[in-house]
């Protein structure tokens, strides 16, 4: 019964995969590039700079069929990384601002590429399947390797694959992110199997394996939303809460409960909150543009480091925390932008509240608009105990959140105009 639903289910998919546009296509690539990454498991592949190409014919397919839109928020992120130029051009250190100075433009064009791949609310059902099939193949990947282990702890958590996410802390909070996001679209869907459920499963499992407060606390968050999005907070659903968290604390490693209970004043807290408190000491001597890009180790390292002989008193080390890195290394007014994108990202305007009527995209729209809530709440934590800004979690949530304001504002006139036609004849 559950093989036949799954390969019922790849026919309607593969079905629906077809006669869709170039752009879409070129779309899909995208994100079958930078999240399977075929050509890093395939090294015979790597000799051709597939993601380049595909983003370079995608804007060429755009411009020719008039398809390239451009919006606030597009101009929103190109500022952002013209002040992180305009950082790397004034640096304390620009011999280290200058050697990344193109990765902000990089993420602003793959945010312009991606918002206008999509052109309609199957498209971005269609990539999100896409999407999700990628996230799965490393989720079940983690899950496997946690429980491997017997569940138990690492110190080094769980690596990821080469290159964003191949650190614990990263890759543990791209599970979360997709754990939170995942759960919307499936109760949208209404599987007839519970096979889907794996993928917030696997991540979750993911996630509890890598061993990263940020991420743990980063996925908690993201789940009280989603009870409180869906008004599931009662009293029974609250018993089964307590009784499915107290089973997860039972059988959490012991050395991972320790690292929650000694948070705060245990030696990697008290490094942080040191970290913190320079990184605001240089905004204040530095507010417009920070101390540079990319330098915050540097400065940390050369003017508040404290030597005492220890191995790590000689290694260099990030501000652990976004807020802290952008307004250090970016300046104030970075800072507000950055802060702004997770605005544009959240909303709380939902057009199934405002209409009330089963149109054709609205209920979809509305449970990715929850599922996008849930994942900027839930990077928003994680970023507070990581340095991401120019990590690709935020870019690929903007590019998102443009696609949905601009299907739910096409719904909203597509139903005023049936309302006025409606109207209309009945005069």
């Amino acid at each position: 019964m559950v093989f036949s639903v799954i390969k019922q289910d790849l026919k309607t998919f593969r079905q629906a995969l077809k006669g869709q546009d170039s752009i879409f296509y070129f779309g899909l690539a995208f994100i079958v590039l930078y999240y399977l990454r075929p050509q890093v498991i395939i090294p015979g592949l790597n000799i051709i700079p597939w993601m380049q190409i595909t983003i370079l014919l995608g804007f060429i397919a755009m411009a020719g069929k008039s398809r390239l839109k451009f919006t606030g928020t597009h101009f929103l992120v190109f500022l952002f990384a013209t002040l992180a130029w305009l950082s790397a051009m004034n640096s304390l250190y620009p011999d280290i601002s200058s050697r990344d100075i193109t990765t902000p433009f990089i993420f602003a064009l793959e945010v312009l590429f991606l918002s206008n791949c999509v052109k309609n609310v199957k498209q971005l059902q269609l990539l999100m399947v896409v999407f999700f099939l990628c996230i799965f193949k490393m989720s079940l990947f983690g899950a496997r390797v946690w429980a491997s282990r017997g569940f138990g702890f690492a110190a080094w958590g769980i690596q990821g694959p080469a290159g964003f996410f191949q650190n614990s802390g990263e890759f543990s909070l791209l599970m979360a992110i997709c754990a939170v996001m995942s759960i919307p679209l499936i109760l949208y869907m209404k599987p007839k199997t519970k096979l889907y459920w794996l993928l917030p499963i696997t991540a979750t499992m993911t996630v509890m394996g890598a061993s990263s407060r940020g991420g743990q606390l980063a996925l908690l968050v993201g789940f009280i939303y989603l009870l409180l999005a869906y008004k599931k907070i009662r009293f029974k659903n609250l018993v089964y809460v307590a009784v499915f968290v107290s089973i997860v604390w039972a059988v959490f490693p012991e050395e991972q409960k320790a690292r929650f209970e000694t948070a705060g004043s245990d030696q990697t807290s008290a490094t942080r909150l040191l970290y913190w408190e320079a990184g605001i000491d240089m905004a204040k001597e530095y507010p417009w543009l920070g101390v540079g890009f990319r330098t915050f180790p540097e400065h940390y390292h050369r003017l508040y480091k404290v030597r005492d002989g220890r191995y790590l008193s000689n290694r260099k080390e990030v501000a652990h925390n976004s807020l802290i890195e952008v307004v250090s290394t970016l300046g104030v007014p970075a800072l507000v932008l950055y802060l702004w994108f997770h605005v544009v990202v959240f909303s709380s305007r939902s057009l199934l509240k405002k209409y009330k009527e089963p149109v054709p995209g609205i209920v979809f729209l509305e449970s990715f608009r929850v599922s996008l809530n849930g994942a900027i709440l839930t990077y928003f934590v994680g970023a507070m105990f990581m340095s991401i800004t120019f990590y690709p979690y935020i870019y690929f949530l903007l590019g998102l959140a443009i696609i949905n304001a601009r299907l739910s504002k096409e719904k909203e006139r597509e139903i005023e105009m049936h309302r006025g036609a409606f109207s209309a004849k009945a005069i």
